[in-house]
């Protein structure tokens, strides 16, 4: 089984779904966490430490030193420019 490279920390919303998708494409082998916002899981201080603005989604690749990347379009940018080769 692949270690995944990135896990993606979502709940069901659209700037979510867009990151599965772009993750998808690009064959990057990721895992998801799901963070329960009804449990306020955003506001526990691990997740602070990935996401200092306690929003969803975010993520952390796991090849860059746990690199954590927040905001839906940051993200896509740091995917296509670290893991897409064209």
């Amino acid at each position: 089984m692949t270690t995944p490279d990135i896990t993606l920390y979502t709940y069901g919303t659209q700037n979510g779904v867009k990151i599965s998708i772009i993750l998808e494409e690009l064959g990057i082998p990721y895992r998801v966490k799901q963070i329960e916002l009804v449990k306020n899981e955003q506001y526990e201080p691990w997740f602070l430490k990935i996401n200092p603005n306690s929003k969803i989604p975010a993520i952390v690749d796991h090849n860059k030193d746990d690199f954590p990347v927040f905001e839906s379009t940051a993200i896509a940018i740091y995917l296509c420019e670290n893991y897409d080769p064209e």
